[in-house]
């Protein structure tokens, strides 16, 4: 099912109890044929209604969230529902292999997600990094050990920031708001 901007501005009006939306235009929403759709705000409510009929609705104020986050959420959300790899938003060159990569100004150098599945510690063993708990911190694993997958800390990896793809300096750390990132480090 596709939806036309008129239709999808109806649908805003009803799932947010308004009597009016204001269109927020985003070409890579809109332009995305599978997982897109078109952006309204009314005041300090808004609405995604997809191309093919679902939606998502923010209270923008009461949330902290801006019309931005919610179309990149939606994007990021409705691509992995469908398996589709394309980053949203600004990317650039993974600094190991050249693949386009998510763009955080706060992580300029960071890998893409098959180079960092490729970290290994100084010795080659290929590591894991993944968040303590909900509340955050890093740990680092070997991928593999004789007591089985992610059993064993990569203590020297956990100690030093540092790991290796393809024999290129890497730091690996806690993302900011949780995750694990990984940038190159010359």
């Amino acid at each position: 099912m596709t939806t036309t901007r008129d239709l999808a501005a109806a649908k805003a009006r009803q799932v947010l109890g308004v009597d009016a939306v204001e269109p927020y235009p985003d070409s890579e929403l809109e332009d995305d044929a599978v997982c897109g759709g078109f952006a309204f705000v009314a005041g300090d409510v808004a609405a995604i209604i997809g191309h093919r009929g679902g939606y998502q609705t923010s209270l923008l104020e009461e949330s902290g969230e801006t019309i931005e986050t919610l179309i990149l959420g939606w994007l990021v959300e409705q691509r992995h529902e469908y398996g589709i790899a394309a980053p949203v938003g600004a990317t650039h060159p993974c600094p190991i292999c050249g693949t386009p990569t998510a763009h955080e100004d706060r992580y300029p150098a960071a890998v893409c997600a098959d180079c960092q599945r490729r970290a290994a510690d100084h010795d080659g063993r290929r590591i894991v990094g993944h968040n303590e708990g909900f509340g955050g911190g890093l740990i680092v694993f070997y991928a593999e050990s004789p007591s089985g997958p992610q059993t064993e800390i990569a203590g020297d990896v956990l100690e030093t920031g540092r790991c290796w793809i393809d024999g290129i300096a890497c730091t690996i750390t806690e993302a900011r708001f949780g995750g694990v990132v990984v940038q190159r480090a010359d």
